[in-house]
């Protein structure tokens, strides 16, 4: 399908809507999830975006679990991370930021 870019967003449950007492997932599922999807489709752009703000480090262990992109700043309906962060989140495990 020569799939290039993925987003993966994680569901955060906002009242007044039909998921809002769904739980948030595991975060440990959800890096199995990005490393089985990076294992399927290793050229893709993996992309965080929705719901990585609901953990403590803020999306560091997937990008570490095979993630390589990011959507940084606010999304549709949840604040999102910043760009400032993100940046200090890339360079901290040593990476390199490139535009695609």
């Amino acid at each position: 399908m020569d799939i290039k870019s993925i987003p993966l967003n994680i569901l955060t449950p906002i009242k007044g809507t039909p998921l809002e007492k769904n739980e948030i997932i595991n975060e440990d599922d959800v890096c199995r999830t990005i490393a089985i999807a990076r294992f399927i489709l290793p050229d893709a752009a993996l992309r965080l975006a929705g719901g990585r703000g609901l953990f403590k480090d803020k999306g560091k262990r997937m990008i570490m679990s095979g993630a390589n992109a990011a959507i940084s700043g606010d999304m549709l309906t949840t604040s999102g991370i910043s760009f400032e962060e993100d940046k200090k989140i890339i360079k901290s495990l040593g990476f390199e930021i490139k535009k695609i």
